[in-house]
């Protein structure tokens, strides 16, 4: 479910929309906005007499702190010596303005003088801000000790809980960017019906990202959702937000003044509420009503993204042979330098090639849709004299199969490198398989479409035998099988049944192979020796039990993306399910051997092995 407005809208909308239903639930008044009080919780070795320096310290600390908030949305200060230190912080939330963050702080500051009269620790949770203070350092650090839980509204929603599961999860990665002062990823969708779901994950912006994706994921473990209308968990290094709205009911309920009193806000609040709420609803219709369908045929939907061929010419030096990087199935791949300064990799398909065609209208009409950090991003195409050409971002390692199959590649490819590919590219299956419109199956995910940036992160490549799903489908039965021999599901080579478990398969086969550091046509002999001692025990026996759940032989088994990041990222003494066998290799289902002379596949139209970019 991606954001469909600028940060600045959403912040705002969301806002009002958590609002509504904050005072729906909890029958707060209304007036000053920041009044939507959460909690507190006065904690700490010990307590501090009054009139103390300990308390002289922390009334300075505080009063620092609030004069601060009119400027800034994040801050913390230190005041005092051992054992009378104090230490402090605050954060507003994604969506206040200057005057909002001034007055949360202001309130929250009274508050937690007033609850937490002689407490030595305590934090305090409004709506729209955070604040707390310790005498102890709790800056920059992960504290994931205390949380309060709180669920309200109607009980009829548990329907989207796997929907909402994922997106929490797909929101991780953006608030874990460092992007100060708010650490925060936010987004809305509309459902079934006019049925919005908004989400809301944030950090405080001093953690470090993975301590931020750490945080947010015990979050959601505590959060056990359930279906309730709006739902919040605050921890004091991160929080997680829901909400949802039936527009329709909302806003048929508009004149009766019963609905005001029953949520406890004015009217014009509730007027101002209800509008935005409609133009969030309109806005979100307009985007599905006027958004042109992705179909193969439809490439002139992303004309804007079609570049010249003299510009591509000029570009690899008339697609020079030292400007080659690789061969493919479907053509040969060049690097290239844009007149702009922008180093691109340029794939060129075979005029030769039926199903080049085919290929090239599925990857040029998924280029104006796939944005994510683990995929790779495409700049445009070319379809001009005879030529087919698609012009993506330059990934300077290549891709995973050099190294992974190579002796001495293998030596640069720590533990710590490979938990990072095989983490990234679970994060870009989720995407395509939950979080992407339409829903999309890559259907030939093996090491050599695993290009790696200069940092070694993954990016999943090669959308030329994708397969696109609208709405809810998720599956489907082909009579034309594609892909690489080995990475290939066996229900998949079996019947053409297609899933997402087709790729959670191939998945689990990859991340075998880059803990063995193996083919899959070879025996496991499970870990590389190239890793040395350079690893975590217990994380790589996690990685192996993941990759034997994702290839087991019954689909519905095999767990999905949303799934595999929780067990590989959380607690590694969480207990997972106990694998089946994996298929017989090569697979038990009846054989032929092809006029292509794959042995095992029972369809000629399969494509064996590709050559690494």
């Amino acid at each position: 479910m991606a954001p469909s407005f600028r940060p600045n809208t959403i912040s705002f909308v969301f806002l009002t929309f958590t609002t509504v239903l904050l005072k729906s639930a909890t029958s707060q008044d209304l007036f000053p906005m920041t009044n939507i009080y959460i909690h507190t919780n006065c904690s700490g070795d010990g307590q501090f007499d009054q009139a103390s320096k300990y308390q002289q310290n922390l009334h300075y600390l505080l009063s620092n702190l609030t004069s601060k908030s009119g400027s800034q949305k994040f801050n913390n200060f230190t005041t005092g010596e051992v054992p009378d230190k104090v230490y402090g912080l605050y954060q507003c939330y994604y969506g206040t303005d200057n005057q909002l963050c001034q007055n949360c702080i202001q309130a929250a500051r009274n508050r937690i003088l007033q609850n937490c009269t002689t407490s030595v620790e305590a934090i305090i949770w409004y709506q729209l801000c955070m604040l707390r203070y310790a005498n102890h350092n709790i800056f920059a650090t992960k504290d994931v000790s205390k949380f309060y839980l709180f669920k309200g509204g109607q009980l009829e929603y548990s329907r989207y809980n796997q929907h909402l599961s994922n997106t929490f999860i797909s929101l991780f990665d953006r608030a874990s960017s460092g992007c100060s002062p708010f650490a925060s990823g936010t987004t809305f969708g509309i459902l079934e019906g006019n049925i919005i779901m908004g989400a809301e994950v944030q950090c405080t912006p001093d953690l470090s990202k993975s301590d931020c994706n750490s945080c947010l994921r015990t979050a959601l473990r505590r959060f056990e959702i359930q279906g309730h209308q709006i739902g919040m968990i605050v921890q004091p290094s991160c929080q997680l937000l829901y909400g949802f709205i039936d527009v329709e009911s909302l806003l048929s309920s508009a004149p009766n003044k019963k609905l005001y009193i029953g949520i406890g806000i004015t009217s014009g609040i509730a007027g101002i509420a209800l509008a935005l709420v409609a133009v969030l609803i309109f806005c979100l219709k307009k985007q599905k009503v006027t958004r042109k369908p992705t179909g193969l045929d439809e490439i002139e939907s992303i004309e804007n993204l079609h570049i010249e061929l003299d510009a591509i010419k000029a570009a690899t030096d008339n697609f020079s042979e030292d400007k080659k990087l690789g061969e493919g199935g479907f053509g040969t791949v060049y690097m290239g330098t844009l007149g702009d300064g922008q180093a691109v990799a340029v794939k060129r398909l075979s005029n030769a090639s039926k199903q080049g065609i085919r290929e090239f209208k599925t990857e040029a009409c998924l280029a104006a849709k796939l944005q994510h950090n683990n995929l790779v991003k495409v700049y445009g195409f070319c379809s001009e004299r005879d030529e087919m050409l698609l012009v993506y971002e330059f990934v300077p390692n290549k891709s995973l199969d050099r190294l992974l199959y190579d002796v001495h590649g293998r030596e640069h490819l720590k533990w710590e490198t490979r938990y990072k590919i095989i983490v990234g590219i679970a994060r870009g299956l989720l995407y395509l398989h939950e979080d992407s419109s339409p829903k999309i199956i890559h259907r030939d995910l093996k090491p050599s479409n695993i290009l790696l940036d200069g940092e070694m992160n993954p990016k999943i490549a090669d959308f030329g035998l994708a397969k696109l799903f609208g709405g809810d489908q998720s599956q489907e039965n082909t009579s034309r099988i594609a892909g690489t021999f080995g990475y290939m599901a066996p229900e998949y080579l079996a019947s053409g049944h297609i899933s997402v478990k087709s790729d959670i398969f191939s998945y689990g086969v990859i991340l075998l192979e880059i803990v063995s550091g193996l083919r899959n046509r070879k025996h496991l002999n499970l870990v590389d020796s190239t890793l040395g001692n350079d690893f975590s025990t217990i994380g790589i026996r996690r990685c192996i039990h993941v990759g034997l759940l994702c290839t087991q032989e019954d689909p519905s088994k095999r767990p999905n993306m949303a799934s595999v990041l929780i067990m590989l990222n959380t607690d590694l003494n969480m207990e997972l399910p106990t694998p089946t066998s994996p298929p017989v290799f090569p697979y038990k289902q009846e054989t032929k051997i092809t006029s292509h002379g794959s042995v095992g596949i029972a369809v000629e139209d399969v494509i064996t092995e590709l050559s690494p970019r």
